[in-house]
């Protein structure tokens, strides 16, 4: 590395220290004039920095903002931006870690459906976001063979991601969202699907037990003949095929499901559950 490149280095690693840390060694290398002097001009970058993290963290989250009132939504900006400096090329990134940082900070993690809330925008943000991919249809489920079924599998569509919380949290966003007054938080273990439909809107829907179990076993690579036994086990043989077909088609009708294959590599799902320690 050349003298110049090592020196363009060290200024950029210290100009980087003046914003995420406060590190002000770079002011003796930044000229100055009679209308604003070094200090002053390197303010205006670390302002600008600071205000530009907030302005992603209310954009991503209007609802949690809403929720928190003005000075806890401040609150958690300041500390958030302190404790998770950017580290990402897109600021898109740059609020995943926000439920972790409030599930795990001294005063949030008190009010623990208040890191759901933050992860549930987020789930619905990556839903919108996921990759395009074609959806089957259950004109394509009628037209398998009956001695394909026991072998057959299912690929998820790329938006599709199950949420599962511990307090009522999709109420109160609902609550937020409609302008209305939001319930106080109870203990109300649900289970949520989120995804993108064919009009690229974002929905979500309450999961049932049963279907969540199903998910896990097709995401686990297993097939329509597991999935076959697991509906047996829960609401018994003599309707379980009834049961099984009317949640394939179910999934299929919502878009969920975008490939029936008779081998697959196991799909991959993101699960926004709540976090374990």
């Amino acid at each position: 590395m050349s003298r110049s490149s090592g020196m363009l280095r060290l200024r950029q690693q210290q100009m980087m220290a003046a914003l995420l840390t406060g590190d002000n060694t770079i002011t003796g290398h930044i000229a100055g004039d009679h209308n604003l002097d070094a200090q002053q001009r390197l303010s205006i970058y670390q302002s600008g920095y600071r205000l530009r993290l907030r302005e992603v963290i209310d954009n991503d989250h209007p609802v949690l903002g809403s929720y928190l009132g003005d000075e806890l939504f401040e609150q958690m900006v300041e500390g958030y931006i302190e404790a998770v400096p950017s580290r990402y090329r897109s600021l898109r990134y740059y609020c995943d870690p926000l439920p972790e940082y409030l599930y795990q900070d001294a005063f949030f993690s008190q009010y623990p459906h208040i890191s759901e809330l933050a992860r549930f925008e987020r789930s619905l943000l990556s839903s919108f976001d996921a990759p395009d991919r074609e959806t089957a249809s259950p004109e394509e489920l009628q037209q398998l063979a009956p001695q394909r079924w026991p072998g057959m599998q299912l690929r998820f569509h790329p938006s599709l991601q199950l949420f599962t919380s511990q307090y009522n949290t999709v109420e109160i966003w609902q609550a937020i969202k409609a302008e209305q007054t939001p319930p106080d938080p109870t203990r109300q273990p649900g289970c949520w699907g989120i995804w993108r439909n064919r009009e690229r809107l974002t929905e979500f829907r309450s999961v049932a037990p049963l279907e969540q179990h199903l998910i896990d076993s097709f995401l686990q690579g297993e097939s329509f003949a597991t999935a076959a036994e697991i509906t047996a086990a829960n609401v018994g043989e003599a309707t379980a095929a009834a049961e099984l077909l009317s949640i394939l088609v179910r999934w299929l009708e919502l878009g969920w499901v975008s490939l029936l294959a008779d081998k697959a590599t196991p799909p991959r799902l993101n699960m926004a559950k709540s976090p374990k320690f």
